[in-house]
């Protein structure tokens, strides 16, 4: 592993803290399979709800107060779900559709011309 992930890039450091995130829930689930208290008395699907609200309260508390300490492309992508669209001067981009969902949507009908409406109709797709 030294030799393989020991060079730092933007792309070992995203595949490294994608398995960080992974080996510290199995941790916590093994403990629990351990039957090591506190995790033991612990249901990962009841807790799942906690985890992930206080996961995005560190992340929007480090966004306002220390963005600088966030990964660059997090930031980025932060800026644009809680800054960028909070204005409408991207109406274009938010209410029409974009030239290839245009064309897919388009195709999509012009194959299935004979019946448009049992594209919109899930149940026949189950």
């Amino acid at each position: 592993a030294w030799f393989i992930w020991s060079h730092h890039s933007s792309v070992n450091e995203q595949i490294s803290m994608y398995l960080l995130s992974r080996v510290v829930v199995g941790l916590f689930k093994l403990l629990a399979k351990k039957g090591v208290k506190p995790f033991a008395s612990v249901n990962y699907a009841r807790v799942y709800p906690v985890f992930a609200a206080a996961v995005w309260a560190v992340v929007m508390w480090l966004y306002e107060c220390h963005p600088d300490v966030l990964q660059p492309s997090l930031t980025a992508s932060m800026k644009y779900l809680y800054a960028d669209t909070n204005t409408w001067d991207r109406a274009r981009e938010t209410f029409l559709p974009s030239a290839a969902s245009t064309l897919v949507v388009g195709s999509m009908l012009w194959l299935n011309r004979a019946a448009p409406r049992t594209l919109l109709d899930l149940t026949k797709r189950l």
